[in-house]
């Protein structure tokens, strides 16, 4: 992308000498190579979506093509040397687009295009400064230099190239300098890049680099969205299930998810299917439901295909196939989502349409367990405990229980609260297994209530006897 520009500069520029008479005029003349990046929208995010996609990148210089060179780029040459020899920026940038293509009868040579973009650089071109950044970035003619690269993108950046600007805030993305990526992040957002609005109210929405207000990415995701940014409309409606920066306002929520998904997206899709499925927004309907999941799972999304493969399981929406829904959770399963992983384990363990087995039920549940989903970590630990799967190891157990325990878990709190109690896998404590259920019973857990009027007993019989 850096280097768009380049097979238009000599064909624009020879037709420009004919009609500009003197070098005086031309030396006024500004031509912004290339334009603003055409940006794809960023994938579905993760939790923070903290970084662009490789087709959002500025790319690295193109090498040469071969091209029969025309006689309007003869005369534009002789043009460029002559006007760069005058002290145009302009011709010194085309001049070393030229040097590094190899196009016009020029050949090819990347230490010739360094020069020309250095002397452009220097008259403040910052085009030349960007694509000096590249020149370093990729070793072209220059020694592969990260930091020079840097320090050229920054130049470029700073005098308002677009391409500068996004190669920048990936950089400092990246390197987790989210004030930086902010800083350019939101020119290029307040130039109209309807992916940085987003990214900008994402960084908003994380609380990085900025202490923004929520409602502000609310307004950027909302211009970005009205703009036709399907990713935008996915986290605008977010917001509205959430009431993030926004009242809550499952009605609009629908209406974005809605848009977004029939123009394609399978989040969207996936989401629209759980709204029809649980009245969130819409008149629950578990047909269309299953609908919009299959449709969401044809795209390979791997939770559409744990929310279809579970309406098969339970035969919601659909006749009770518990192949199909095995089948699903599998292929979640292989794209490495936790729930799907959780759920196939499952299925091995009770051996529900594949063969049951204690050994794969654990392998699979301890891949979810390993992602932090608090679910499989409570039943690892259960398999820790009672030698399923793998061999009884109470320190193991105990510290699953308490990593689902961090999370809420109430049956992983009630369990961490009975080790505590026993001196299971960990040294007894009376009182951390009280605060335990504690927690537990405030979860709602009958068991924790009960082992809390256990303890209350115990207590007043022992202060009784010490008597």
């Amino acid at each position: 992308m850096g280097y768009k520009h380049i097979t238009a500069t000599v064909l624009r520029l020879a037709a420009v000498c004919i009609l500009l008479s003197s070098a005086c005029l031309f030396g006024a003349w500004y031509w912004p190579f290339g334009g603003r990046p055409k940006i794809k929208s960023v994938p579905s995010e993760a939790k923070s979506e903290p970084t662009f996609g490789a087709d959002e990148q500025p790319g690295i210089p193109r090498q040469k093509t071969k091209t029969t060179p025309r006689k309007e780029d003869t005369v534009s040459v002789e043009r460029l040397e002559k006007l760069a020899k005058e002290g145009n920026h302009q011709a010194m940038l085309a001049l070393g687009d030229l040097y590094f293509t190899g196009r016009a009868k020029v050949k090819q040579n990347y230490r010739k295009a360094v020069q020309w973009f250095e002397k452009a650089a220097e008259l403040g071109n910052g085009q030349a400064m960007f694509n000096l950044g590249l020149c370093y970035d990729g070793g072209f003619g220059v020694n592969k230099s990260l930091d020079q690269a840097r320090q050229w993108y920054v130049k470029a950046a700073d005098v308002g190239v677009s391409e500068a600007q996004m190669k920048v805030a990936v950089i400092a993305e990246d390197e987790g300098d989210y004030v930086q990526a902010m800083k350019y992040l939101r020119q290029l957002a307040d130039a109209g890049n309807t992916t940085c609005m987003r990214k900008v109210a994402l960084f908003i929405l994380n609380g990085l680099g900025t202490s923004a207000p929520a409602s502000e990415a609310v307004s950027l995701l909302s211009q970005a969205a009205l703009q036709g940014d399907i990713r935008a409309q996915v986290r605008l409606a977010d917001c509205y299930q959430r009431g993030v920066g926004i009242e809550r306002d499952y009605n609009e929520m629908f209406s974005w998810l809605n848009m977004a998904a029939q123009d394609g997206d399978p989040e969207a899709q996936a989401k629209l299917g759980y709204c029809y499925q649980t009245g969130m927004g819409a008149v629950r309907n578990t047909d269309v439901a299953v609908t919009w999941y299959a449709t969401a799972a044809k795209a390979g999304y791997a939770p559409a295909l744990v929310a279809l493969a579970t309406c098969y399981r339970d035969g919601a929406g659909v006749a009770r196939d518990l192949a199909k829904a095995a089948e699903y959770y599998r292929q979640a399963a292989d794209q490495g989502d936790s729930l799907g992983e959780y759920n196939l384990g499952m299925a091995y363990l009770e051996g529900r349409a594949v063969p049951k087995s204690a050994a794969e039920a654990w392998r699979w549940i301890e891949r979810s367990a390993r992602q932090a989903y608090a679910p499989a970590e409570l039943r690892l630990g259960m398999m820790y405990e009672e030698g399923v799967g793998t061999a009884v190891d109470l320190a193991a157990a105990v510290g699953w229980y308490r990593r689902a325990a961090a999370q809420a878990e109430p049956e992983a709190l009630f369990k961490l609260g009975m080790c505590l109690l026993q001196g299971r896998g960990t040294p007894p404590d009376r009182q951390a297994a009280r605060d335990s259920f504690v927690q537990a019973a405030s979860l709602g857990h009958r068991g924790a209530l009960a082992a809390l009027e256990q303890l209350a007993v115990s207590a007043k019989a022992t202060a009784q006897s010490e008597k």
